[in-house]
């Protein structure tokens, strides 16, 4: 077993936005494709803004998306699972304590007495000095008389920076060097007694043994202080790697706005977890298999390697995530979509009660080349449990109103009435016949009999549909379309 160690550390404060699902899916990659181990860890600690529902919401993105975790929280019947728990940061608490207490005693952090007023003096004068704001290092060298002058006062604590400079061999990014005078000494603990995020992350991430903290490129100014805390602490620096963030399709950073941000609506879309994951990884991952683009799960994690991760953000293309989901769509057998799509015609108050399973994959089946999305499934079956009241205007136009529609509908009601027996290659047969008998082109034939029995000009192969709606129904839809057309004065020249 490898001894790789990752995680995805999301805050409850939102929804799980698209940007956090890639994350979680190149760092679920990399343990399933090395035997390595992957963590869910919930950073809960700001209590304002996170909540339950939230916290919620990420695990049944992650599930929903077939990113399993091997340690994390306890989430609906599933039980914590995991040996360096607690997985929500909120539950921390004492530890992150009693580290931030280790760094006092071995004098790398020190308490600041200094106000809020007076750090936004100390602000506010530099910036009209135009030099950047830094704390001034105030309480730095307070003596121990000093500091117990001042017990009972409150404070934050500050991380003592050390000299020298920080480099980072970044998998992604590449080295990185930053000299250390270019941080100020900063917060690792506010006034309440609550860990920042600097702290807890690293805290967390230590004693979890992280091996790899793989994350969203915005965390990269982030790194240099975390990995001082790392080496304070005594603790295994990680490897990092810095991945670039997910652009909207005007090349700008995908807003929280944006529909598609959050990961659950493409599910509420009728796009397939599997197109999600595949879509992800494209964008900041190259396959070896150059020109490649379509894959499942289980093929992603062979194929996956962490040296083939990109530096430049991509750009979110719904083309061709719809593209994509078409072929995913494709590849699954009639009985997968019939199970997929079920639940959909359910939701859209269709009576699927009275069909039997062999007849709902047969439906399935005929539209499976057809539907770009599961929820298009709708539009392409919905004639089949509710009788079209309205016919296509432009169809209508373009069928009907011809100087022969009539006659060439009565030719089709008794080509039908003549089928026996009922299926694809009967009713097929009956109008290659009205082909040959009339030397009229079989769209002529096909077009007007699609409007009739569903409506609509688009959809499943006709003479699928036509099968699968029943000999009586098909004729009764036929000689209701041939009354409309009378009824709106017949069809003219």
């Amino acid at each position: 077993m490898s001894t790789i160690r990752v995680r995805i550390a999301p805050s409850p404060t939102g929804f799980f936005h698209i940007g956090n699902a890639k994350t979680a899916l190149i760092n679920w990659l990399f343990a399933r494709s090395t035997g390595g181990t992957f963590l869910l860890r919930l950073e809960d600690t700001d209590t304002e803004r996170s909540e339950a529902q939230y916290s919620d919401i990420i695990c049944e993105a992650l599930q929903w998306l077939g990113i399993d975790w091997d340690e994390g929280p306890a989430f609906g019947n599933m039980p914590e699972k995991g040996e360096y728990g607690p997985y929500r940061q909120s539950e921390r608490a004492e530890i992150h304590r009693r580290e931030a207490q280790r760094l006092i005693d071995e004098g790398k952090a020190y308490r600041c007495f200094c106000t809020k007023e007076e750090l936004d003096a100390e602000r506010e004068k530099a910036m009209a000095e135009k030099r950047p704001p830094r704390y001034n290092g105030k309480c730095r060298s307070l003596t121990r008389e000093q500091i117990a002058a001042k017990e009972g006062m409150p404070h934050s604590v500050r991380f003592r920076v050390p000299e020298g400079a920080t480099v980072i061999d970044d998998l992604v990014q590449g080295t990185i060097r930053v000299e250390n005078k270019e941080f100020d000494d900063f917060i690792i603990v506010k006034p309440n007694g609550d860990p920042v995020f600097h702290l807890a992350v690293v805290i967390d991430d230590g004693l979890m043994k992280i091996t790899h903290v793989m994350r969203g490129d915005d965390h990269l100014t982030n790194a240099f202080r975390h990995v001082l805390l790392f080496q304070a602490l005594g603790y295994e620096v990680p490897t990092f790697a810095h991945l670039p963030m997910v652009l909207d399709e005007q090349g700008k950073k995908y807003s929280k706005r944006l529909h598609g941000a959050n990961v659950l609506d493409w599910r509420e879309d009728g796009y397939l977890p599997e197109t999600i994951v595949n879509y992800l990884v494209l964008l900041g991952w190259t396959p070896e298999e150059e020109g490649r683009e379509l894959f499942t799960r289980e093929e992603l994690v062979k194929a996956f390697t962490i040296d083939r991760l990109g530096k430049s953000a991509a750009k979110f293309d719904l083309k061709k995530l719809q593209w994509l989901n078409g072929q995913h769509i494709r590849r699954m057998t009639a009985e997968e979509l019939r199970d997929r799509v079920f639940p959909i015609l359910q939701k859209a108050g269709f009576d699927t009660s009275t069909r039997s399973p062999e007849w709902l994959t047969h439906m399935a089946a005929i539209c499976q080349e057809k539907i770009p999305t599961l929820n298009d499934i709708v539009g392409y079956t919905d004639f089949f449990f509710v009788e079209p009241t309205t016919y296509d205007e432009k169809a209508v136009k373009k069928q009907w109103e011809k100087v022969d529609a009539l006659e060439r509908m009565d030719k089709i009601v008794e080509a039908f009435s003549s089928v026996d027996p009922w299926n694809h290659d009967t009713i097929k047969a009956g109008f290659d016949a009205l082909v040959e008998n009339t030397g009229v082109a079989l769209g002529q034939f096909v077009h007007p009999t699609r409007l009739a029995l569903t409506g609509k000009s688009v959809g499943p192969g006709l003479f699928e549909l036509t099968e699968l709606l029943g000999k009586d129904t098909a004729l009764a839809r036929m000689q209701r379309a041939i009354e409309f057309v009378r009824a709106h004065g017949g069809a003219v020249a």
